[in-house]
């Protein structure tokens, strides 16, 4: 099956929408609540995390130099960025979906505890 393709109904999820909307997804066709599944979740933040990591050791050799709070502030700001735009990007590109249930709020507790007189 094609990433971003809804296995009920096999039409094509346009990849901002799997990225905006990755926790409330709904097919455009057919009406069903889709998930994104748990590999390509870890598959995207590991990519992501790959390039904040290279990222941080690129701009920490550049700005080594500079004196003062720079010099760590602008690897950490950097290797953000990247680890984030990365992941959202390897997400959209493979994200596999898959059928998930409608979710049910669970019968909700009585939190006040009974005072006896």
């Amino acid at each position: 099956m094609a990433a971003r393709q809804c296995p009920n109904c096999g039409a094509i999820m346009p990849g901002a929408r799997v990225a905006a909307y990755s926790y409330d997804l709904v097919c455009a066709s057919c009406q069903h609540a889709l998930g994104i599944s748990e590999l390509s979740r870890n598959f995207a933040a590991f990519v992501g995390l790959a390039a904040g990591a290279i990222a941080w050791w690129v701009a920490s050799l550049h700005f080594a130099s500079q004196p003062g709070a720079l010099g760590w502030v602008w690897p950490v700001f950097l290797s953000y960025l990247a680890a984030s735009a990365v992941a959202a990007l390897a997400l959209v590109l493979a994200a596999h979906l898959e059928l998930r249930e409608a979710a049910v709020a669970p019968p909700s507790q009585h939190v006040t505890p009974s005072i006896h007189h």
